[in-house]
């Protein structure tokens, strides 16, 4: 079952100091509409590269590594589905994928502003316990953006962003494109659930039309410390997959074609959030907040305008509020 994040209607009109959130962006995979438009290249020809297609998850009892729902991620794997052993279940060349990218269909934000977040359910390998030291799922890839000077970028774009970052880091460590952070702990705080939700910020790319490009910056062979940053090797499983993406923003500047939410009339701060999320101008109320898979994750009664969400994993959630016989729907962003 595919982890459906729920979209948020956007309201009539909105304030610069709203903190609703807005879609204004967001792909499944599911459907060839949502798959076209994005560019797969296999910079090395060796027949292993970006696509969209089952998850691959390695079986605890057979060490086996296998294709399972859901049917349609973004994927990029070194391995060979149902394939006993290494290294036979392993692509050739696979050690080379240094110039395989996948490069979107254009994303317009050119109608938002204030915080831009790109939001991803990314996928670990393992079907067992993730609580080991040894089954880590560190992963980590760069999000390199570019806005289009031509209709559609070509690799030799991103190749080009990506030596100006490389080169800017050698005087400037802060010199680094958005990236896709996940961790053990976050796997391990969504209850070992096969996606955990990863974020971004595009707040830079404001108000403009993008493109974005995900690097497999894997190579094993020349010592070149793709290890490191500013490359950074995005995963010691071998594999990069994920289910869905949204790009979120705080503000829209115009209505477009985008219909109203009378429901959404609640204004909560701050949003993003870190520890204490507050109901401005509500006091005693009854919150309910979902998770992007749509789980129940918190129920509680406040009695002061403020709800502790200090426990819950980063992500993007969905705030529903009952009080004086109204209700509201909102999202918020826990950091």
């Amino acid at each position: 079952m595919k982890q459906i994040i729920i979209s948020l209607a956007v309201l009539l009109s909105i304030s610069l100091k709203s903190q609703n959130l807005y879609v204004a962006w967001e792909t499944t995979f599911d459907t060839p509409a949502e798959v076209a438009g994005w560019q797969f290249i296999d910079g090395n020809n060796n027949s292993n590269t970006w696509n969209v297609g089952p998850h691959v998850v390695r079986q605890s009892s057979t060490n086996v590594y296998t294709e399972v729902a859901p049917n349609f991620v973004l994927r990029h794997t070194a391995y060979i589905p149902n394939v006993t052993g290494s290294p036979a279940n392993l692509k050739p060349g696979y050690e080379n994928d240094v110039e395989d990218w996948a490069i979107s269909p254009q994303i317009d934000l050119s109608a938002y502003s204030g915080e831009i977040t790109l939001a991803a359910m990314i996928g670990r390998v393992i079907t067992y316990n993730t609580t080991s030291a040894s089954n880590n799922t560190y992963k980590d890839i760069f999000v390199y953006v570019s806005t289009p000077s031509k209709p559609v970028p070509s690799v030799s774009d991103f190749q080009a962003i990506r030596a100006n970052i490389v080169a800017a880091y050698a005087t400037n460590p802060n010199a680094l494109p958005p990236r896709l952070n996940i961790t053990n702990a976050d796997y391990i705080a969504a209850s070992n659930a096969l996606f955990a939700q990863a974020t971004a910020d595009l707040s830079q790319y404001a108000g403009q039309k993008i493109f974005i490009g995900f690097w497999t910056n894997r190579n094993y062979s020349g010592g070149i410390g793709f290890d490191q940053l500013p490359f950074l090797n995005t995963n010691s499983s071998l594999s990069f997959q994920i289910d869905e993406m949204q790009i979120f923003a705080t503000q829209q500047l115009t209505l477009s074609t985008l219909e109203a939410n009378p429901k959404s009339t609640v204004t909560i701060y701050p949003n993003p959030v870190t520890d204490v999320l507050y109901l401005k101008e509500m006091t005693k109320a009854s919150v309910l907040i979902y998770n992007a898979a749509g789980q129940l994750v918190l129920n509680q009664t406040v009695n002061n305008g403020q709800v502790n969400v200090s426990t819950l994993p980063k992500g993007i959630y969905m705030l529903s509020i009952s009080a004086d016989g109204k209700s509201y729907t909102t999202k918020f962003i826990k950091k």
